[in-house]
């Protein structure tokens, strides 16, 4: 049986109150009731709901996004690995791409890394247009996730590895592959 919502809870209230009322009323139909106050008890918590559901409404939840944009085409063999610090499952990879002779421009590395983003399990997805890759943050992370620098990339090149600590800088000897752009 499915939930139902807040509303039908209180639709449901409002028409089993009288109807309550008048089982009791009319006791032999069903035998005698024991609880009198069934009708006020109805009333009471379908009032106490509608209350709350007026003061407090359900309001749709905005995920964080983040971009990265893809500035510059590397070196083949070139590894991008996108990682999130998630609120509640800790640091995650979400994605990692291996560049490959068939990647001659900056947009067809950005399709390619947004499309193994879109693999991942966590519920992250990315969006991309042309070089920028915008990542939508998994649902239920709402404002924990925003303004926190909770997204980064490592760029490991065969021969040369990049290790990021502190200020989060992602460059590739000294030519600056992605430039990103924190949850916000």
């Amino acid at each position: 049986m499915a939930k139902l919502t807040i509303d039908e809870t209180i639709e449901l209230g409002d028409i089993s109150n009288p109807l309550a009322a008048n089982y009791q009323a009319n006791g032999s139909i069903f035998g005698p009731r024991k609880a009198v106050s069934a009708p006020q008890t109805i009333a009471l918590v379908t009032d106490a709901l509608r209350w709350q559901w007026e003061a407090f409404p359900s309001v749709p939840e905005v995920r964080a996004t983040a971009t990265l944009t893809i500035d510059t085409i590397g070196d083949l063999g070139d590894t991008i690995t996108i990682y999130v610090d998630d609120p509640f499952l800790g640091i995650i990879s979400i994605g990692s791409y291996t560049l490959t002779v068939s990647d001659t421009t900056t947009d067809i590395i950005a399709d390619n890394v947004g499309d193994e983003i879109n693999l991942n399990v966590y519920d992250y997805y990315a969006t991309v247009v042309n070089n920028i890759i915008t990542i939508t943050a998994a649902d239920g992370t709402g404002a924990l996730i925003n303004g926190n620098n909770n997204i980064y990339v490592t760029i490991i090149t065969p021969g040369f590895m990049n290790t990021e600590s502190g200020d989060r800088l992602i460059t590739e000897n000294n030519n600056n592959l992605i430039t990103e752009q924190t949850y916000g």
